[in-house]
């Protein structure tokens, strides 16, 4: 019997930038999967971690029921503690004092397992650019609270108002205008990444990290909530 594993790519060949590629389409491909099974309407006016709990809950049943085989090799966690690594000098935050990253993808296609990470934030009235983009939405990244090893992750931005293009436009400003402040690299700017097929609302943007630390390339799907 051929294991279902002999049939995946391997990313310790020479085509491992395009494993890394595929890797990040695929969980952003379970991520529209997962918010193709809701209802958008239903949540105009709930909080991000209500709707981020039925966006896990909804992925979790596409990876009960594999429409493909890769699938099988994938899990999703809501809300899981960040084990930061170890810094000379620094206490590790241990236990509850750890800090939580809203959505964690892992795929055991390879070895050592792939991860990828999302913040989520909303995007309405009460929800500027500024808040997506400061310490507690794109700014964990960027000060290494979350994903501290990584060079990628992504940011969803739960729409409640307006649409994906004028959300899209107002983040590209804030980011040109502040440029410095949020460490836009400027070989890597903000721009259109369409990574699913009729899904054209997920960017890409470029950031460093500071001394010592990797720049970091993050992944922005707009998903409308209203």
């Amino acid at each position: 019997m051929i294991s279902p594993r002999s049939q995946q790519p391997s990313r310790q060949s020479a085509n491992s930038d395009e494993y890394d590629r595929l890797f990040i389409t695929r969980v952003h491909q379970l991520i529209i999967s997962g918010y193709d099974r809701l209802n958008p309407k239903q949540y105009a006016a709930d909080e991000e971690t209500s709707i981020t709990g039925d966006l896990v809950e909804a992925v979790e049943v596409v990876l009960d029921y594999p429409a493909a085989r890769w699938m099988r090799f994938y899990s999703i966690f809501d809300d899981p503690p960040e084990n930061p690594p170890k810094r000379r000098g620094r206490p590790r935050r241990r236990g509850k004092k750890r800090k939580r990253v809203d959505i964690r993808f892992v795929s055991a296609e390879t070895s050592p397992r792939l991860r990828f990470r999302f913040e989520c934030k909303r995007l309405g009235k009460q929800h500027n650019v500024v808040r997506y983009l400061g310490d507690e939405g794109l700014g964990c990244f960027l000060r290494g609270k979350y994903a501290a090893g990584d060079i990628r992750a992504g940011m969803l931005g739960y729409i409640q108002s307006d649409n994906e293009e004028t959300w899209a436009k107002r983040v590209e400003q804030r980011m040109i205008d502040s440029a410095k402040e949020y460490s836009l690299l400027a070989g890597s700017p903000w721009r259109n990444e369409p990574l699913i097929k009729k899904r054209v609302h997920t960017f890409r943007s470029g950031h460093g990290r500071g001394r010592g630390q990797k720049p970091i390339e993050v992944f922005h799907t707009l998903l409308r909530f209203y």
